[in-house]
Formats: structure tokens, C-alpha cells, sequence
């Protein structure tokens, strides 16, 4: 297969000498109605991104074929065209001013505002194309982001080989606050209501503070709809566990008010696996009809926003919630038992253990316009509310079922309150200052018959400070400042059962209480202060580069500090250390880029060094709880994480083609070279390649036609951390067709596509179950179809 792809690369650089020919000129420019040139407009050409010049110029080589076009700025209404490109063509536009003045906060979704950080933009369309179930999992085609998969429903971001609370998520300016911490739940997110995305690469502390050492999802729900009812319907099907869902958007726009609504709803069964047994903890566990049992689940999400837009205001209060319920494997819950695995005749049955979640939010987005500068203000309030429910057991004698809810294993009861403004100054076209303050608010409660987090209030504050300097068209020059204070309040937890457990078992009394002091009393005060420099310089029109250095920081969470007990999450007795420090550490990031011929490729090594990473280390004894095995303590280490990303994208006539790479090495830096591991959770080196190739151009019927295959090969990873298993390598085939359906007035897109096509038995290392030996979901085939009406 290796010459396969050897080959391919090597036909890339053969054919482009031949594709000059086939290659046509799109060119013009954007402007106003008053012929006033607009520099910065945003034009998108099917997939392919380009910005007008100064002269409101634009251009683009194109391969022969039809072309979607959308051009849009600030200020102004946005246009969108289809052209057939048979030739040299030039192509003017010229934009209506908007009748409210839309300001920069409500669309800036659609206007990618130059910027000296990595950034990948992603839409609605994309995701929706490319949905896998859960939002992370459906952006793991783009350079340098894994998924670490909890079932076939839920996941979480990885970028850089860094996930849980090293990246951010954040909408319309908030950041998401849930147990990022846990391994085994994923994003309380629907991915089918995201309309924009931007994933930001490298340290987001700045703006966003702690959890934004690996970088930011930056999700944007804030488009205003354009005037009248608009909206669309989205269904979809999945082989793999028998998924249905469906997604409905709704929008109405009036003179300055507008409103949207959407909802989401989709059901899964049992997920099928390419295997009919696995092996944990020297058991032999069958796994009957290739099914895992109890892996079902459901989710139901709903979304409204209303909104105003002024002339110098506007504001957007959104309200949505996200409900998702799914089963655990039995086996992933205490002692393996075969009879537990036995089938019970119904695949969409979830029984305990199962896990359920709710994430209730409420964001007040306002933004005050002035002669030169802008006034953000951002409030939230999130409820986010996580159980784990299991058959009442206990592992000594003593403890009893708890009256109420017996059943309910973990229960924690997180809300969060945020406050950020942010003003905006522009002190002429070449300098943009940011100044912004940034409060939030935290109180966790907890239930249930286990322990494993207590109950905790925190709080933190910042001040941070952002210039731009344009010191050229070539050169954009970055300064960014933060600084934090932040303090948690934890309560202590006393087990009086673990207690008289352990003094029966001949343990000292100083042994049994310090066992059964679960948590301990804490209240510790944290402080961090950070910068960051960034340059964006364009060589010429073909090549640029961003460079970033700066510092990077996280606070200690409540897990990593009062933790102490089984964690059936992570199968393992953890314990927190209440002495922890706040991670720091500096990071060099390069993003070098060139563009010229339909060759768009981006070369981005980086580099981190932390002074105290924080990480689960075995620490070679064994726990006294029972059944509990090896105790695994939060530590904290020198570490040096680096990597290298890469993404190459070719049109070729009407073929496209696409690469895109990652190596990711890291490893612990202690004062023993023996003890010197590699870090936790790190997706092992992956590269992603696909073949996409144009049908029925002429078509007035079936447009954007096409088809393509692709695979992703992953190495072997067996750099691994102390208490992991080597993951071999394996390589997946997929293909898919897609297309977008035009009957007069009815538009419909259709997208079908096959994963893991050879149904191939493989591992994902960073994957919930991976403990277990339990391979990752068989081939699955899946059909999508989205319907829009109105004005989109």
C-alpha cells in the first residue's frame, strides 16, 4: 500500500507540469455600489478561500468545472453565484451597503479577519457532510485534530496531541464548562446546529485563559439570517448501529430583528464491531453477533436566539439545551462477568451502566459601536448536570443503597456564571488595541453511592490586553497580555465504611483514616501572568509565514486536586494531590504556507516545554481499596511536546487531491532518563489521504457532483506512558459521492459515503474503551440529506 501513496505523490508533482494548461483564471473585483474598492472581502469558490487586495482585487486559477461562489464583507449583503468556468474569465461584484450597518460581532463568521495564529475554518456545510455522530469526531480529516472516542456517539477534541482541559471549547464567545476532565463523556454539543467553527492551533490563553494550552474550538452561532423565513431540513442514516436522526433550522428576519430556532433529535443502537470476542483483565469476554452490548443511546438538543442589529448595536440572546443518554459496555464496569454480556433481544436497549447528561446554557451576546472603537459584552450561565447509573454494589461491607436514586453511581451538578467585556480600539487602519476583562464563577455538587470528585466552588478573574500593528501589507505584528487569579474551595469527604472496611482488614488506624479522608478541606489562590508575540508576514504572492512565541498556562482543576477513588472512567483507582501548581510553559509555533496554481500546502512544525505538566503516574503500589488494582496519583513533571503538521491540496483538471499529516512526539523529562516516559493520551502519527474527482459538469440537475476515496493510515504507537498498552497500526479505506440536487425551486444535498470499508479490526489509542482491547466500530455506511427553503 506505502508504494501506492509513493506513487501518488510522485504523479502530483509529475501531473502539475501537464495541469498548467487545463488551469483557467477567475479574476475581478469587489466593490461598493459607489465604486469604492473593498479590501479584505471574503470569496469562497467551492472549496478554496481568497481575500480581495487593497484594490479590491481578487484571482484565482481554477480547473475547468462548476463553481459555487460566495462573496461577502461587513457592512454589506452578501452575494452568491454558480458560474460554469470553461475558459479565462473575469467576474465583477458589487456589493449592497446593509441597511443596519451590520457590525463585526454578528457576522464575522463569514469574514476570516487576518490574523498572526493558525486557524482552520470550518461551516455549516462541512460539518454536516462530514458528520460521524459527535462534533469532534466529525473534524478528524483536518491537519493535526484526533477525536478521543467515547462509543459511536460522543468524543473529544484532540489538538497537538493535547485534550480534556488543555483545549477550549467556546460559543459565541463563552467557554463550554462541563467535567472536561472524564475520559469516558463526551462534548455536550450538537454539531448539527454549529453554523461556523474556527479551530485555533496552538495557545488560546490569552483570550481564553486556562483549558487553551492545545488551542481553541471556536464555535459561531451568531449569523444574522437574511430578510424572511429561511431555514432547512437535515436526516441521516448510519449501518454501523442503525442510527436516525434529523436536524430542523428555522429563521426569520425583520427590518433590524431576527429570530432562529433549531432542533435536533437522533436514536442509535448497539454499534457493531469487525470481532466476536475480546480479552480484559484475562477474561474472555464474547461478543455476541459482532455487537457491543448496551452502547445505545439518544440525544435530543434544541436552540433558540433572538437578536436586534442597529446601526451601533446589536446584541443576540441565545437559550439552548443539549440532552444525550447512552450505555456503557457492561463489561466496562467492575469485574468482567460473561453472563452481563449476554444479549437481551433488544439493540436499542439501554440498560445500566448507563450515563446521562444535560447541558443547559444561556449566552447574552451585545456589542456597542463608537466612532472608533467597539464594546463586546459577553454573559452566560451554563447548568451542566452528569450521572453514571449502575446496579447498587459496594466492595466492602457496611455501606448501604442510598433511599433515594439507590442506583445512582456519580452524580455532579456543575454551574457557571461568566462575564467578559472586551473593547475594541482602532487608533488609525495600522494599530487595533484589545482590552478585556474576563470573570467566571463555579459551585459543584455531587450524589451518588461511589466517590470520586468533591464537591468544589472556584472562581477566576484576568485582565488581558491585545495589539495588532499592520506595520505593512506584508507585515502584521501581534502583542498579547493576560493576567489571572483564580481560587478554589474544596470540601472534604469522610468514608466511615472504608474506615471500619480497612480496620478489619488489619490495617493501623493512621492507614484506615487516611484512606477514608477521601478529600481534604482546601482552599488554594492561584495567580499567572502570560504574553504572546505573533508575526504574519507575506513573502511574495505565493508564500507567508506565522510565527508565535509566547508563554502558556492552566490551572490545576478539582480532579487533578481532591480526586480519590475508582474511576470506572478510566478503570483505576486515581487520586488527586492538593499541592499541585498551575501548568506553565512557553510554545514556538511556525505555519509556513504556499498558494499559487490550485497548490495550496502548509508546513507547521511547533514546539512546547512545560516546567510542571500534569499527568495520572502510576505510582507502583497498589491501592487498598478493594478491586481497585494499581493507584494511579495526579503528578506534575517536566515535558517537552513537539510535532509537525502538514496539509497539501492539488485540483488537477477535474480531479482533486488532499493530504494531510501529523507527527506528534512528546515525552516526561525527569531527573531519572529511566523514568523519562512519553506523555498520556497521545494520538499516535496519522496521515489522511483523498482522491476526489468531478462528475456531470454540464449538469443543470446535479451540481457540485462528486465523487472520491480516501484512506487514513496510522502508525504504530508504542511511545506510550506508564499504565498504557502499545496500539498497532492499521489503515482504513473509505469512499464516498455527494452532490447538490437543483429541481427549479427544490434544492436538496445528498451526501453518501462508506467508512472503514474492508471492515478492518483496529484500535484507537486515545479511545475510551481502548483498556478494555475493544476494537473500534466495523463498516459503516451512511446517508445524509439536507433540504433548504426560504432564503438560503
Amino acid at each position: 500500500m506505502k508504494f501506492f501513496w509513493i506513487g501518488l505523490c510522485l504523479s502530483l508533482l509529475t501531473l502539475n507540469s501537464f495541469a498548467q494548461d487545463s488551469n483557467f483564471e477567475l479574476s475581478g473585483t469587489v466593490t461598493s455600489q459607489t465604486g469604492d474598492a473593498l479590501d479584505g472581502a471574503y470569496i469562497k469558490i467551492g472549496d478554496q478561500y481568497f481575500w480581495t487586495s487593497e484594490e479590491g482585487f481578487y484571482s484565482a486559477k481554477l480547473a475547468e468545472g462548476t463553481y459555487q461562489i460566495e462573496v461577502s464583507i461587513i457592512g454589506f449583503t452578501s452575494l452568491d453565484t454558480v458560474i460554469q468556468l470553461q475558459q479565462d474569465k473575469r467576474l465583477d461584484f458589487v456589493l449592497v451597503q446593509s441597511v443596519n450597518g451590520l457590525d463585526e460581532v454578528m457576522l464575522e463568521g463569514h469574514q476570516h479577519k487576518k490574523t498572526s495564529q493558525q486557524v482552520l475554518y470550518v461551516d455549516n456545510e462541512y460539518l454536516q457532510d462530514q458528520f460521524s455522530g459527535s462534533l469532534a469526531s466529525s473534524l478528524e480529516k483536518l491537519p493535526g485534530f484526533n477525536a478521543m472516542q467515547i462509543g459511536s456517539g460522543a468524543s473529544k477534541p484532540i489538538i497537538r496531541g493535547l485534550g480534556l482541559n488543555r483545549v477550549a471549547v467556546a460559543e459565541n464567545g463563552v467557554k463550554q464548562e462541563g467535567q472536561q476532565w472524564g475520559a469516558d463523556h463526551g462534548l455536550e454539543i450538537d454539531a448539527l446546529q454549529v453554523e461556523d467553527l474556527e479551530i485555533i492551533k496552538g495557545v488560546g490563553s490569552i483570550a481564553y485563559g486556562s483549558d487553551a494550552l492545545g488551542g481553541v474550538v471556536r464555535i459561531k452561532n451568531n449569523k444574522v439570517p437574511e430578510d424572511g423565513l429561511s431555514g432547512s431540513v437535515y436526516t441521516f442514516a448510519k449501518s454501523v448501529n442503525n442510527s436516525l436522526g434529523g436536524s430542523a433550522q428555522i429563521a426569520y428576519k425583520k427590518n433590524d430583528w431576527f429570530v432562529k430556532g433549531k432542533l435536533t433529535g437522533l436514536t442509535f443502537g448497539d454499534y457493531n464491531l469487525p470481532t466476536d470476542q475480546i480479552s480484559y483483565l484475562n477474561f474472555d469476554i464474547p461478543i455476541y453477533d459482532e455487537q457491543l452490548k448496551n452502547t445505545a443511546g439518544k440525544e435530543l438538543d434544541w436552540y433558540t436566539q433572538i437578536g436586534v442589529v442597529k446601526d451601533r448595536f446589536s446584541s443576540t440572546l441565545s437559550v439552548s439545551n443539549v440532552y444525550q443518554k447512552s450505555g456503557f459496555f457492561p463489561g466496562s464496569h467492575g469485574i468482567p462477568d460473561v453472563s452481563r454480556v449476554q444479549p437481551d433481544g433488544d439493540t436499542r436497549n439501554i440498560e445500566e451502566p448507563f450515563q446521562r447528561a444535560t447541558h443547559f446554557k444561556v449566552i447574552s451576546n451585545s456589542n456597542f459601536v463608537f466612532e472608533n472603537g467597539e464594546l463586546d459584552v459577553d454573559l452566560s450561565f451554563q447548568k451542566n448536570h452528569r450521572q453514571e447509573w449502575s446496579l447498587f454494589h459496594t466492595h466492602y461491607a457496611g455501606q448501604q443503597a442510598p433511599e433515594i436514586n439507590p442506583n445512582l453511581e456519580l452524580d455532579f451538578d456543575l454551574d457557571t456564571y461568566g462575564a467578559k467585556t472586551t473593547y475594541h480600539h482602532d487608533f488609525d487602519k495600522r494599530n487595533e488595541t484589545q482590552i478585556g476583562l474576563d470573570a467566571q464563577w463555579k459551585n459543584n455538587e455531587i450524589q451518588g453511592f461511589n466517590f470520586l470528585l468533591p464537591e468544589y466552588h472556584s472562581a477566576n478573574y484576568a485582565i488581558f490586553a491585545i495589539h495588532e500593528f499592520e506595520a505593512s501589507k506584508q507585515n502584521l505584528w501581534t502583542l498579547g497580555l493576560r493576567f489571572d487569579y483564580g481560587k478554589i474551595d474544596m470540601e472534604g469527604y469522610y468514608d466511615p465504611n472504608l474506615y471500619e472496611f480497612l480496620i478489619g482488614n488489619n490495617q493501623s488506624e493512621e492507614t484506615a483514616t487516611a484512606y477514608a479522608q477521601r478529600s481534604q478541606d482546601l482552599n488554594r489562590d492561584f495567580t499567572s501572568f502570560n504574553a504572546r508575540v505573533g508575526w504574519d508576514h507575506r513573502f511574495n504572492e505565493q508564500f507567508s509565514s506565522k510565527v508565535n512565541l509566547g508563554t502558556a498556562f492552566r490551572l490545576p482543576t478539582a480532579i487533578e486536586l481532591g480526586a480519590n477513588g475508582i474511576h470506572h472512567g478510566s478503570f483505576r483507582h486515581e487520586q488527586g494531590d492538593p499541592n499541585l501548581n498551575p501548568e506553565q510553559g512557553f510554545m514556538a509555533d511556525v505555519s509556513l504556507n504556499y498558494a499559487e496554481n490550485s497548490w495550496n500546502i502548509n508546513l507547521s512544525p511547533y514546539a512546547y516545554f512545560f516546567s510542571n505538566y500534569i499527568f495520572l503516574r502510576p505510582s507502583g503500589t497498589f491501592s487498598l481499596l478493594p478491586h481497585s488494582g494499581q493507584l494511579y496519583s495526579y503528578t506534575e513533571s517536566e515535558a517537552l511536546l513537539t510535532g509537525l503538521e502538514l496539509k497539501i491540496d492539488k485540483e488537477i483538471g477535474r480531479w482533486h487531491f488532499g493530504v494531510a499529516g501529523e507527527y506528534l512526539y512528546n515525552q516526561q523529562l525527569t531527573s531519572s532518563r529511566s523514568r523519562n516516559y512519553p506523555l498520556p493520551f497521545t494520538p499516535a502519527n496519522n496521515v489522511f489521504t483523498e482522491v476526489g474527482y468531478q462528475l456531470f459538469t454540464d449538469s443543470k440537475v446535479l451540481k457540485a457532483s462528486e465523487v472520491n476515496i480516501n484512506n487514513r493510515s496510522v502508525m504504530k504507537q508504542d511511545r506510550i506512558a506508564q499504565g498504557e498498552d502499545i496500539t498497532p497500526g492499521y489503515s482504513l479505506w473509505g469512499m464516498g459521492f455527494q452532490t447538490k440536487l437543483k429541481f427549479d425551486d427544490f434544492k436538496a444535498n445528498i451526501n453518501f459515503r462508506i467508512d472503514n470499508l474492508f471492515n478492518t479490526k483496529y484500535f484507537n489509542h486515545t479511545s475510551f474503551y481502548r483498556r478494555l482491547q475493544i476494537p473500534e466500530m466495523g463498516r459503516n455506511i451512511q446517508l445524509s440529506i439536507k433540504i433548504p427553503f426560504g432564503q438560503s
